[in-house]
């Protein structure tokens, strides 16, 4: 629940509050671009009251997703409706409920006719559970990397779910059930593979789905600001230059949207995907991780 007495002195008067708990996960500013707004310091503020539903239920999914509970409502304790399971396209919900031991990574729910798929964790809820078996459960659990286990050994204990995590990553889910093992992709299903992509830890990996859905893990997301597919330079904790390789094989991957756990969501279109990922792999290597980290400074 967020703390009123530490509520953010930026925030614009009105019901809606943050607290100075914020982690500047860009969560809330994911959900509610036009409402939170981030001072120098990166911490999260009401930038405008919500005024239309639309607005208002935007605003309770940032709450709703923020990893601190940071977000409130001075009136209302709970939203009028549940805000996740969230509809990103007609096959992939956003849970919501960002956990704060993943640093709010976000995490997806796959619907399969074959059976639900997990990617990445949310917090175990027993009121997104009941909300995720209305959607017919869980028959496997994707973990794109160690960062972002949270709370899958209870997600797999409720469902029986099998996981998948590589094999360079497995001591973060000693639970897990399956492991991607070396550089080579592993179809879970039919129209569905796991891609190793390390980089950001030696054991990343993506979920392509279908020649059109590409969850990405911390290897590359949408960033909303530029308005442009990116990677987090600042914390490529195993190779630059073996992630570099990463994106350049991805670029050959069929891609529609990108879903990744940090950064944004977003339709990227098959071919702005490919030419943006092939321009970017040698751009990498030529100015170094240091540089890319600064180069929007």
């Amino acid at each position: 629940m967020a703390r009123l007495d530490q509520e953010q002195a930026d925030d614009v008067a009105g019901d809606w509050f943050v607290d100075t708990r914020c982690i500047d996960c860009d969560v809330a500013r994911h959900w509610a671009p036009d409402l939170i707004g981030a001072d120098e310091q990166g911490q999260s503020f009401v930038l405008r009251q919500p005024t239309t539903d639309e607005e208002r239920a935007a605003m309770w999914r940032a709450a709703e997703a923020c990893p601190t509970q940071s977000i409130g409502n001075r009136i209302e304790r709970r939203p009028p409706a549940p805000a996740f399971p969230f509809a990103l396209t007609d096959d992939v919900l956003a849970l919501g409920h960002n956990h704060l031991g993943s640093f709010g990574a976000h995490s997806y729910l796959l619907r399969r006719a074959d059976g639900n798929v997990l990617i990445d964790s949310p917090r175990f809820l027993r009121s997104l559970a009941e909300r995720v078996d209305d959607e017919g459960g869980i028959a496997d659990i994707v973990l794109t990397h160690r960062d972002d286990v949270a709370d899958a050994e209870r997600w797999a204990d409720r469902y029986g779910a099998n996981v998948w995590i590589h094999e360079a990553d497995e001591a973060a889910a000693p639970f897990a059930t399956d492991h991607v093992v070396g550089s080579h992709p592993v179809e879970v299903r039919p129209g569905m593979s796991i891609v190793p992509t390390p980089g950001h830890t030696r054991g990343c990996v993506c979920l392509h789905v279908d020649d059109r859905l590409l969850f990405t893990g911390d290897t590359l997301h949408w960033d909303h600001r530029t308005e442009r597919l990116d990677v987090f330079a600042g914390v490529t904790w195993y190779s630059w230059d073996v992630l570099a390789d990463s994106i350049e094989a991805m670029a050959a991957l069929p891609v529609e949207w990108v879903l990744p756990g940090h950064g944004k969501w977003h339709e990227v279109g098959a071919d702005a995907y490919r030419s943006q990922l092939t321009a970017m792999a040698p751009a990498m290597r030529q100015i170094g991780q240091q540089a890319w980290s600064h180069r929007d400074g």
